[in-house]
């Protein structure tokens, strides 16, 4: 008896066709509850269905029926229901969420640490010390500083705790000139690069892995480079000597200039680098925040100035707050932040405020990360569209 008014239930099932120009709704009508419903996986509509699809299934309720020698049921007459003759307008669709793409003029300024490809590369710093000290051979050409994400957050001057051979792109009778050097990684790397199965790995085992030829290009004119930790809790941006070799876990910014300091330092570029990841955590990658991120542009000369300053002043505070108290970013920025250093607070909503400025933001909108994101990924969004022009790096020259 159940099957019969479901099948029945379902048959009985009139869907409107769409109107082609304005919808007339009609009034609903409260239909009493049965306890007989049909089941969920039957009552398909016809528009997600499909036609065709929505009477098989009519079909194959009522066929069960056929099936247990039972008459077909007559449809029940349908009462016609009053019309409501007001036209309904539809909302229109939502626009779909604005992805960031990468922005092409972002190129060649950001780039992913080299790797080495084997741990033997790398020196304590009282190993590095005995061979730097032969005098005869300079040892300072391939035995270099080699900064981490854990040297930019622990330590007081976000300097390097142990050191690396890079031979750069040197060939084997080259690096031969640093003896010492070569044999050190002839000793720990080739043994393991010889059971790679990267040919090229196998080959010029003395080399690193990755050694990034564009990034050394791109370094190669600057007194100095910005180091980004590329993933954690905190935003953390230092400052590094074209001679120290930062490590994979890190990124880079080839840019020498206070302004762009300030900007990366900036609450704009924070907000941007943590949005859409988990916890609300940093994703500091040449695919993700750094390539998609829309630099003010245009700026003016009075902008760049004004950016470049508050940074200088910042950075200068925080070096002599992490000197005077012996702690790394991370604890300077840890528990008690902001309260514990208001100077340094009043110095990060100053330059807030200059970078705010620099996009033709009002001011307020420095403590507004939500208004900060907005207007972030609406221009991304237009350079990426080809509504405004973006050349937020001139060229050195």
């Amino acid at each position: 008896m159940n099957l019969f008014r479901r099948a029945k239930a379902l048959l009985s099932t009139d869907e409107p066709s769409p109107a082609t120009i304005a919808i007339v709704q009609p009034p609903t009508i409260a239909k009493p509850q049965t306890p007989d419903a049909a089941p969920r996986h039957l009552l398909v509509p016809a528009e997600t269905a499909g036609d065709a699809e929505s009477e098989a299934l009519k079909h194959r309720a009522a066929n069960a029926l056929v099936g247990k020698h039972l008459k077909r049921p007559d449809p029940a007459p349908v009462e016609p229901m009053p019309v409501d003759p007001t036209p309904v307008t539809l909302a229109p669709e939502p626009e779909p969420e604005w992805r960031p793409v990468a922005l092409p003029a972002n190129r060649g300024k950001f780039f992913q640490s080299p790797t080495p490809v084997g741990k033997g590369f790398i020196l304590e710093r009282e190993e590095a010390k005995a061979v730097l000290n032969d005098w005869s051979i300079p040892y300072s050409d391939v035995v270099r500083p080699y900064l981490t994400s854990e040297d930019l957050a622990d330590d007081p001057r976000q300097q390097s705790g142990r050191w690396i051979i890079d031979f750069g792109q040197r060939e084997l009778d080259e690096a031969g000139r640093y003896p010492r050097a070569l044999e050190i990684v002839q000793d720990r790397v080739k043994p393991e690069r010889d059971t790679n199965a990267d040919e090229t790995f196998r080959t010029r085992w003395w080399l690193f892995g990755r050694p990034r030829l564009p990034m050394r290009a791109a370094l190669e004119p600057l007194k100095r480079y910005a180091v980004l930790g590329s993933l954690g809790k905190r935003m953390i941006v230092a400052w590094a000597h074209p001679w120290i070799v930062a490590s994979n876990s890190t990124m880079i910014f080839a840019g020498d200039d206070d302004y762009s300091m300030g900007i990366l330092l900036s609450g704009a570029y924070d907000t941007w680098a943590r949005a859409g990841t988990l916890e609300g955590d940093l994703r500091n990658t040449p695919t993700a925040a750094l390539a998609t991120f829309p630099w003010p542009d245009p700026v003016d000369a009075s902008h760049r100035a004004a950016v470049a300053a508050a940074c200088v002043a910042l950075y200068r505070r925080r070096s002599e707050l992490c000197r005077e108290r012996e702690v790394g970013l991370s604890r300077l920025y840890g528990p008690g932040w902001p309260e514990a250093n208001p100077d340094l607070a009043k110095l990060h909503r100053r330059l807030d405020e200059a970078v705010a400025d620099a996009y033709g933001w009002d001011p307020s909108i420095a403590a507004d990360p939500a208004g900060i994101l907005e207007r972030l990924l609406q221009l991304n969004r237009d350079v990426a569209e080809g509504r405004r022009p973006y050349k937020p790096f001139p060229a050195a020259g």
